[in-house]
């Protein structure tokens, strides 16, 4: 028995927060995102040939991770240099603890807020949060955009 082709195309992890997560999928004529929660799902289309362009705007999460979780790992290793015995240890401690903050905001945390721009709207594509990731997922689009947009026209 021959298998079903697939009409989706997983474009982008999950993510989101507690109780609500973002997917992006590529089908062969629209990106769709779907924003579920343990009670609901919902969708926004958004059709290849109607993008117009991208727009990435900063986000300060992972500055401010990056900034606070700097600074603990500063204080704490000075502190655990001035102290001795126990407290050294414990100010040690804290500051691996605090480096997980840092390593957060330096790899993990949003740098971004990502949409695909329309005649009508702005999407906004959450779980599309860092600009290295936002770069890779134009890259893949491009062409496609472009071929939708030269059937459409009926340009060569």
């Amino acid at each position: 028995m021959a298998r079903k082709p697939k009409l989706y195309q997983k474009l982008a992890r999950m993510r989101g927060s507690v109780g609500t997560h973002f997917t992006l999928w590529l089908a062969a004529d629209h990106v769709l995102q779907v924003e579920a929660n343990m009670v609901t799902e919902r969708y926004q289309r958004v059709f290849l040939r109607d993008v117009q362009g991208f727009f990435m705007r900063p986000s300060r999460e992972a500055k401010w991770a990056t900034i606070i979780g700097g600074v603990l790992v500063a204080l704490f290793c000075v502190l655990a240099l001035s102290f001795g015995g126990d407290g050294a240890a414990v100010c040690w401690a804290f500051a691996g603890l605090c480096s997980l903050i840092l390593l957060y905001g330096l790899f993990f945390a949003r740098n971004c807020h990502f949409y695909a721009v329309t005649a009508v709207q702005r999407a906004e594509w959450t779980n599309i949060a860092r600009r290295g990731k936002a770069r890779k997922l134009i890259a893949r689009l491009d062409p496609l955009i472009r071929a939708a947009q030269q059937d459409v026209s009926g340009a060569p």
